[in-house]
This record gives structure tokens, C-alpha cells and sequence, in this order.
């Protein structure tokens, strides 16, 4: 995708936050958090409109800008097939594609394949596929979920294409920041590895397991507890609280230090630490214990001796 279509596509963008945020009815007022996603895509913006062809970005831009376009033909298909199921809620189980389809397609248009882009591949496909699957097991028979269902009902015939806004390009643009460090590991080029490649392998491994152990003991936990008040607390449940997320936060940590191989680099870090925000206290966790500490009368011995999402080292 060239420069000059990128006009159009960042313009687009930006009619869609302002659509989302300022003209759609807001359940609540607007505040720092509604500001966050405007601001940062306003930045981008400024930068893609200041930058020259020869600046250290501009290339990046460029590859952030094709990276773009492939989730919004991604999501716009998933879109699609949502209206055709009536199941807004299969967003969830592309989520995960919508960070690594890019990636994948992008990298298997190279001639070659560079030591940092298949630990670029391997890393990001064996994380999407695994969650992707993992969610569809568990939301395709419940249909659709009640937050969607909710909205559905809030929206009524304007649903159809509020959700394409609200949902689908919303999330589409939140992916796209959150994968500036992938964007950067591709366009480093980088031929060796270094200490930073080691790193990532290391935290992808340990989040992996925190991610994926934590949700098959979950799963098993749903299916064999004798009632709905009982709680998880075995386990890697025994160290967090939320292990699963914690092992999120690790596995983009992981996407951040493949990105250092790009000399802007450590702006990719950026992405990891907002993830970890976001998993710890933006919305991820404190949604949760607020439902568990309502539906679960022992939430809060629970809560008095696991941590909430940093594991402790014993249990």
C-alpha cells in the first residue's frame, strides 16, 4: 500500500474514532480513557504527515499502513459473516487472527525468511491459533455473548452497522497499536540473533504456559465444580489471581523485544506496556473481579491471600 492511499485509510480511521466516541450515545460522560485512542491515533497521523521519505519512519509507516489494510479487509469479512450468524461475539475468536494474519501474509511475501522473522511467525501464529481456537471451543455453543446481546437490544435495526463501527474497526485499530512491535520486527530485516531474540523466546515461553495451562485448568475447573459459587484457587490459580492474563502481558512483552531489533525499537514497548495495563487495571481484571466478587460469596478470602495479577513465587 503505497503512501498516498494511506491518506484515505488514516483519514478513515479517524472518522471512525470520532464516529465511536463523540456521536454515538455514551453511557456515561467522556473522560481521559475515551480521549487515549483518539490522541494516540492523532499522533500517528502527525507523524505519517510530517515524515519524509528518507526519515527513519518512514518505511515503518508505510509497513504499519499495509498492516492496516490487511485487518480491515479481515474484519470486515468477520463483520460480514456476523450479520449473516447474528453472532457479534465472534469477534472474540478473531482477535487473535487479526495480529497475526498480517503478519503472516506480509512475511510470506519476502523471497526470504530472516532468523528474527521466523521467531516472528512462529511466535505470533502459535499464539493466535491456540487462543483463536480456545475461545471458539468455549463461545460457539453458548452463542452470542451477552455484552453483544445487550448491545443488540440497546442499538436495535441500527445494530447491523453500529457493530462494524463499535466493534469490529474499533478493535481492528487497537490491534494495530498494540502491534507496532511486531511491524517493527519486520521491518528490521535483522539476519543474527542477539540477547534481546533470547529474551523474547524466554518470555513467550513462560506467558504461553501462564496462558494457556491457566485456561485448560479453567475449562476442567467449569466442567467438574459442583456448583457456580465454588472457586478456582489450585493450581497456577493459587499464584494470580488472573494467571491468564498475566501470561497476555508476557507473550507481548516477548513481540516488544523481537521489535528492538529495529533502531526505533524501545517506541514498540510502548504496546506491551499497555497491554500489561490493560490486562492489570484498565479493563481485563477489574472487570472480572467485579462480576467474581459478586457471584462468588468466598471471592474475598480468595482475594485475601492470592495476588491479583502478579503471581507470587509460591503458593
Amino acid at each position: 500500500m503505497s503512501m498516498g492511499l494511506g491518506i484515505p485509510l488514516l483519514l478513515f480511521c479517524g472518522w471512525l474514532f470520532a464516529i465511536f466516541f463523540f456521536e454515538r450515545p455514551m453511557v456515561g460522560g467522556i473522560g481521559p480513557k475515551q480521549l487515549l485512542y483518539p490522541g494516540v491515533l492523532g499522533i500517528y497521523i502527525l507523524l505519517w504527515a510530517t515524515s519524509a521519505a528518507s526519515s527513519p519512519y518512514a518505511s515503518l509507516i508505510a509497513l504499519h499502513q499495509q498492516f492496516l489494510g490487511y485487518i480491515g479487509l479481515f474484519l470486515t469479512f468477520v463483520w460480514l459473516v456476523s450479520l449473516i450468524k447474528k453472532d457479534t461475539s465472534i469477534m472474540d475468536i478473531a482477535y487473535p487472527l487479526t495480529a497475526a494474519i498480517p503478519v503472516v501474509f506480509m512475511t510470506l511475501s519476502q523471497p526470504s525468511w530472516s532468523p528474527q522473522q521466523l521467531l516472528l511467525v512462529g511466535g505470533i501464529g502459535l499464539w493466535a491459533s491456540r487462543l483463536s481456537l480456545h475461545i471458539g471451543i468455549r463461545n460457539l455453543p453458548e452463542g452470542e455473548d451477552a455484552r453483544y446481546a445487550a448491545w443488540r437490544r440497546r442499538f436495535g435495526k441500527r445494530w447491523w452497522w453500529w457493530s462494524f463501527f463499535s466493534v469490529f474497526a474499533l478493535q481492528g485499530i487497537l490491534v494495530s497499536l498494540w502491534s507496532v512491535p511486531l511491524v517493527l520486527a519486520m521491518d528490521a530485516g535483522s539476519e543474527t540473533l542477539g540477547i534481546h531474540h533470547i529474551l523474547a523466546v524466554v518470555l513467550f515461553a513462560v506467558g504461553f504456559y501462564f496462558q494457556a495451562v491457566a485456561d485448560y485448568q479453567l475449562e476442567r475447573f467449569r466442567k467438574t465444580r459442583h456448583s457456580p459459587e465454588e472457586i478456582l484457587d489450585h493450581g497456577l490459580w493459587a499464584l494470580s489471581r488472573h494467571p491468564n492474563y498475566f501470561g497476555e502481558s508476557l507473550i507481548w512483552w516477548s513481540f516488544g523485544c523481537l521489535g528492538l531489533s529495529h533502531e526505533l525499537g524501545p517506541i514498540g514497548l510502548l504496546a506491551p506496556l499497555y497491554v500489561t495495563w490493560f490486562m492489570a487495571r484498565g479493563s481485563a481484571t477489574p472487570m472480572q473481579e467485579k462480576y467474581l466478587a459478586k457471584k462468588k460469596p468466598g471471592y474475598a478470602a480468595y482475594v485475601a491471600r492470592v495476588p491479583e495479577f502478579f503471581p507470587k513465587l509460591k503458593p
